[in-house]
């Protein structure tokens, strides 16, 4: 299942310091966890309301009501926590571990039916909600390069990543 994490942050003078806390002590207690099988961080390319998306591999909604994630601060920001705006976390089935995409792509993200806005022609991979928000029926998510990204519809959200993707104990 993938474990979508999106959101803001409010001082723009501390994001730096932010996601590298993020990309560093947080994610490195999450991936050490037993069944966190993978986790790549993007940043949207447009202005959005949540630009930081993080996507991570584990193995069902189970997972998150564990001791083991609650005790390695899963599902907080800790300290920083006031600071994050927009935050929404959603688990998807429909692939058991997230795609690596290559630092010179872009993951492509639709929160709409495959046949509206002109998203026929992209390889989308479709995933229907599992669980935590739930604030998203399907999604679809698709690598795109250079020239794929650049004829993308306004409706689609593109991202770049901000790390490879990281590997955990399964």
């Amino acid at each position: 299942m993938l474990y979508m994490v999106e959101c803001g942050f409010a001082d723009a003078a501390r994001e730096r310091e932010w996601s590298d806390w993020y990309g560093g002590p947080k994610l490195a207690a999450l991936l050490a966890l037993p069944g966190w099988r993978s986790s790549q961080r993007f940043k949207a390319v447009a202005p959005i309301a949540a630009p930081w998306l993080a996507i991570h591999s584990v193995p069902g909604p189970a997972f998150f009501t564990g001791a083991a994630y609650r005790n390695a601060g899963g599902g907080n920001f800790a300290d920083w926590g006031p600071l994050i705006t927009n935050w929404s976390r959603n688990l998807f089935d429909g692939l058991d571990l997230a795609p690596a995409v290559p630092e010179d792509a872009w993951l492509a993200v639709a929160d709409m039916p495959p046949g509206e806005y002109g998203l026929r022609g992209i390889p989308f991979t479709w995933l229907g909600s599992a669980g935590l928000d739930n604030k998203v029926p399907d999604r679809g998510i698709a690598i795109l390069d250079g020239a794929a990204a650049a004829r993308a519809p306004a409706a689609v959200r593109l991202y770049r990543p901000i790390s490879p993707r990281l590997e955990g104990r399964a």
